[in-house]
């Protein structure tokens, strides 16, 4: 885009980091209450799925990327701010193989299966789907964001974080979005996007056959099969279904990295 002004803010992350979380924080705080994933993608789009049409049309606010950053990246020079979402990569992997039980139509959920996602997962540093899509490694992708220097400030927000503290993670983002949001706007905001709200949304949107990252046509088998996007939301998932010997080769896959989040 060629002398844009800087008016996109991004809401970034490696796939199944906490992206969708922080979208409905941040649009709950500035807009007010969302009520289905199809309003939440008008207000910050998914430039996964409109893409071209996105740039096109002239957009500014917030965007939605898993992409790595890189000068390639659409609207790039319009880039105002980022706010980059980064979760352990155990916790990652294990929900991406989750994710692709539901979005890939992959019905097995085995203990051999979770076994070779691992195992591919190590050896690519992340998901091969996402690698071929241009999201890159978890590594990469993080540091793309998060370590390179950019004309624009990053505000990280660890997944972690944003679990044990939504309230705290919120008024940092009301600080870049809207500083003089309100004790109530804040709390509301919060409670908004809690985990049980995302689910209340989830499921009304599927009743509703409303499109968005919740309901798409295509994913009514797994949907009937009661696969949910809001599947489960909590911290250390990965560590528990890792055996020792995947903990360790994971976490020496990543160092120093993990040890510089204060993984």
């Amino acid at each position: 885009m060629a002398n844009a002004s800087r008016n996109i803010v991004w809401i970034a992350s490696y796939p199944k980091s906490g992206n969708t979380w922080v979208r409905f924080m941040a649009c709950n705080l500035l807009f007010g209450r969302q009520d289905s994933a199809e309003a939440l993608n008008v207000l910050a789009p998914d430039l996964h799925e409109l893409g071209t049409q996105l740039v096109e049309s002239g957009h500014t606010g917030f965007v939605k990327t898993h992409f790595r950053h890189s000068p390639a990246l659409p609207f790039a020079d319009a880039t105002a701010a980022a706010i980059y979402v980064v979760r352990e990569p155990a916790d990652v992997l294990a929900s991406s193989f989750h994710y692709a039980q539901r979005s890939a139509g992959i019905a097995d959920a085995s203990r051999e299966a979770f076994d070779r996602y691992v195992e591919a997962f190590v050896q690519n540093r992340g998901d091969p789907r996402w690698i071929k899509l241009g999201m890159g490694s978890w590594e990469e992708n993080v540091r793309s964001w998060l370590r390179a220097p950019h004309p624009f400030p990053v505000i990280p927000i660890r997944y972690e974080d944003l679990s044990a503290d939504p309230r705290g993670v919120c008024a940092m983002l009301a600080q870049l979005l809207r500083p003089n949001s309100t004790a109530q706007e804040i709390d509301a905001a919060v409670e908004n996007s809690s985990f049980a709200r995302m689910r209340e949304v989830e499921d009304a949107d599927i009743r509703e056959r409303r499109i968005g990252i919740f309901y798409k046509p295509y994913l009514q088998g797994s949907i009937d099969s009661g696969r949910r996007f809001m599947r489960s939301g909590t911290v250390g998932e990965g560590a528990r279904l890792l055996s020792a010997a995947q903990r360790t080769s994971l976490r020496e896959v990543f160092e120093p990295l993990v040890t510089e989040l204060g993984y």
